[in-house]
């Protein structure tokens, strides 16, 4: 649980995702292949397959060498304790000296249902697509 609603590990706010779709230097569509821990620099480096590329302002996603999509690796704080899960996310996140850092991210399907009430109410900060 989060006591600490601000806090790096906890899950965003519907609010805050729709806003880092808009402000994030990555947004993307995909699933993760592999986590790795690094102990000593407090790190886990997210290992991630990419189906859609909604942005990225620098070249942190580059094409599969298998074809299909693109890979790429975002950074976090160990403790958040991230383990590869199935399923398909919205990964958003920031240029940190060179690095992707990791921002909100949501379940794909949570992700639409969050854009689809914000549109609803006229509500949203930036339009996307959410295919």
């Amino acid at each position: 649980p989060c006591s600490v609603p601000t806090a790096p590990c906890c899950p965003c706010s519907d609010t805050e995702v729709l806003l880092a779709v808009c402000t994030s230097d990555f947004v993307v569509r995909g699933s993760i292949q592999n986590v790795t821990h690094a102990p000593e620099q407090q790190e886990s480096t997210i290992h991630l397959h990419v189906s859609r590329l909604y942005r990225q302002k620098s070249r942190v996603f580059r094409p599969a060498p298998e074809g299909g999509g693109w890979r790429g690796r975002v950074a976090t704080l160990l403790e958040c304790g991230v383990r590869p899960g199935r399923g398909e996310f919205l990964f958003t996140g920031h240029m940190h000296f060179g690095e992707a850092r990791l921002g909100c991210a949501p379940r794909f399907k949570d992700f639409q249902r969050m854009y689809r009430d914000a549109e609803e109410r006229g509500l949203n900060p930036c339009e996307m697509g959410t295919e």
